[in-house]
């Protein structure tokens, strides 16, 4: 406005400059019409400068201009806020980036100057609608428009002049930037909805419109009528005309995808731009699930022990078994045989993802199914099968096995008419009473004990063999000697026994000759012959002894006599000694010497 002051300002000074002029310089100038025009010139030239300054917008790229107008003639009628056909106040229209020539738009209109709105990834803007068409009774969101015209909608002139409605949109804006007139919408940031593996997502949707959800699509339905279901035998869901009558079945309402409702069929895994004031998404995990029934109770020992004397004594003792965190319940305890005794067992389940949308209809989260349903449902089982007639306390430990498929195939049943699959049935140990166990852990150390006397008496026996074999090995050298010598021995005494007997078999042969030898010559003469024959032999062996004849012989012989003084022999010892050595050795007789 200032501007257009100053422009109005200008004009006046050029409709009064010769007058102006005039009180400057002479009129009777001959230039003074000249002057005067010159200088009207100049003024009207700034005044349209002025005017200019007003008459444009300049928007950059990642802008846009949003007009509100001041100055009009005709004014906004009822309860619109946006002016579509030139009214005053804020404008439907808006400058895109550039340069935008309009005459006195800045004196007329109010012109802010907006950043684009950006939506990151991962994020959706939730549109909501300052003006349009007033909501219908039955309405909490306005219609979506086509998807083909999604785009077109955000444009304020096209969604004020084709049925768009006031209030929070169902439409909703993806990652992107955009053009956003904001003088008709507010805009919020949201997170999108991730379905993790494992898990999917459970619709109830609060509009009724075409859907496009990833791998769900489905276009606006014609009509959206309700299916009552539940579950058949093998734990599917289906109608409930379709199920067998059974009293103790859960039944739920499911709508197609895109009624109002819980949608009969769930989001897979993935990301999903859903607008959360149209549709809210359970998430439901498909995995195994894992309830234990652990802890909560006390419990008893009998501790056996032995002395050195082997004497058992019995020591009881007891400890506090808390409930895990985590845990769906405390040990189950049944009654059983007067027994109070506590069962841990642990239970595996899954929802199905078809059963999904059933589970959530009729019972609700995984959290209700446990603790409603599920858990009460396992407590109630085990009491029944464990404690039931004809059982026995020690069942628990010799007939685990049988006990678990027969909880398990009582509970299994239960789980399908809540859509639950139970997968399997498993006890941990049982508290038996220590009382019962006494007799058979004392059998048992018995044989414990018997086992390892037997089996320390083996060790002693191995050990001794072990003990001589060593020995044997370290006298081997030994052993091998004395068997050879043995042998040698045994070949000896055979050797000998052969000799002898052939010096027997020559003995008999020679004494038959020479008794023959005798019975001719005599006895005498045989003596003589055989005494001659081994002389001859002996020297024919050993000639040397021919030489040692002479030395039999005495070369001296000493007398004493009776009249001997004692000398006499050794005398004659000593005149052999000086005998030149001839080795002659002198005879003692009793008579005197003679040579």
């Amino acid at each position: 406005m200032f501007w257009v002051v100053v422009a109005l300002l200008y004009f006046v000074l050029a409709a009064v400059a010769p007058s102006i002029l005039g009180l400057f310089v002479n009129r009777a100038r001959p230039d003074f019409r000249t002057l005067s025009l010159s200088l009207r010139i100049v003024f009207v030239a700034i005044a349209l400068i002025c005017l200019a300054a007003t008459s444009y917008v300049h928007v950059e790229s990642d802008e846009i201009a949003v007009l509100n107008k001041i100055y009009g003639t005709t004014s906004l009628p009822g309860e619109h806020i946006i002016a579509t056909n030139g009214e005053k106040g804020p404008q439907a229209e808006i400058l895109t980036p550039g340069w935008h020539p309009w005459f006195l738009v800045n004196v007329i209109y109010q012109v802010e100057n907006k950043k684009v709105v950006s939506i990151p990834s991962g994020k959706y803007g939730f549109l909501n609608a300052k003006d349009g068409a007033p909501l219908r009774p039955d309405q909490f969101l306005a219609d979506a428009f086509p998807p083909e015209h999604e785009l077109d909608m955000l444009d304020a002139e096209y969604f004020l002049t084709h049925g768009g409605q006031r209030g929070p949109q169902t439409t909703i804006l993806t990652p992107g930037n955009y053009r956003l007139n904001t003088y008709l919408w507010d805009l919020s940031v949201y997170n999108a909805v991730d379905v993790a593996e494992g898990f999917v997502g459970v619709v109830k949707s609060n509009v009724v419109d075409s859907v496009h959800f990833g791998n769900l699509n489905a276009d606006k339905p014609a009509s959206c009528q309700q299916k009552m279901v539940s579950t058949n035998a093998s734990g599917e869901a289906v109608a409930a005309r379709e199920a067998k009558t059974d009293e103790g079945k859960l039944t739920a309402t499911l709508v197609p995808v895109g009624c109002i409702g819980i949608w009969e069929r769930a989001l897979q895994p993935g990301r999903y731009y859903a607008n959360e004031a149209a549709y809210k998404i359970t998430m439901m995990s498909t995995r195994v699930q894992t309830w234990e029934f652990k802890g909560g109770y006390k419990k008893r020992y009998i501790d056996l022990s032995l002395d050195q004397a082997g004497n058992l004594t019995q020591s009881p003792r007891s400890e506090d078994r808390p409930v895990p965190p985590g845990s769906a319940d405390p040990a189950i305890t049944p009654f059983v045989e007067g027994w109070l005794v506590p069962l841990e067992l642990r239970v595996l389940a899954q929802v199905t993802p078809d059963n999904a949308p059933f589970v959530v209809a009729s019972v609700g989260g995984l959290p209700e199914i446990e603790n409603n349903i599920m858990v009460p449902t396992i407590r109630s089982i085990v009491r029944n099968v464990v404690g039931a007639q004809g059982r026995h306390v020690l069942d628990l430990a010799d007939n685990r096995a049988e006990l678990e498929h027969a909880v398990e195939d009582a509970i299994r049943p239960e789980g399908l008419r809540a859509g639950i699959v139970i997968k399997e049935v498993k006890f941990g140990d049982p508290a038996l009473p220590p009382e019962l166990l006494v007799s058979r852990l004392r059998q048992q150390l018995a044989d414990q004990l018997q086992v390892t006397y037997q089996q320390e008496q083996k060790a002693q026996t191995q050990r001794i063999e072990t003990e001589k074999a060593r020995a044997t090995a370290e006298q081997q050298h030994q052993l091998v000697e004395s068997v050879i010598g043995v042998q040698v021995a045994e070949q000896n005494k055979n050797a000998a026994k052969l000799h002898g007997e052939g010096q027997k078999l020559e003995l008999e042969e020679i004494a038959q000759g020479q008794k023959a030898q005798a019975d001719v010559l005599g006895q005498d003469r045989v003596l003589t012959i055989t005494l001659v024959q081994q002389l001859l032999k002996t020297i024919q062996e050993k000639p040397e002894v021919v030489s040692l004849i002479g030395k039999l012989v005495p070369q001296t012989v000493v007398s004493t006599g009776g009249q001997s003084t004692g000398l006499d022999s050794a005398a004659a010892i000593f005149g052999a000694l000086l005998n030149n050595g001839s080795g002659a050795t002198p005879a003692l007789t009793g008579q005197s010497s003679k040579k």
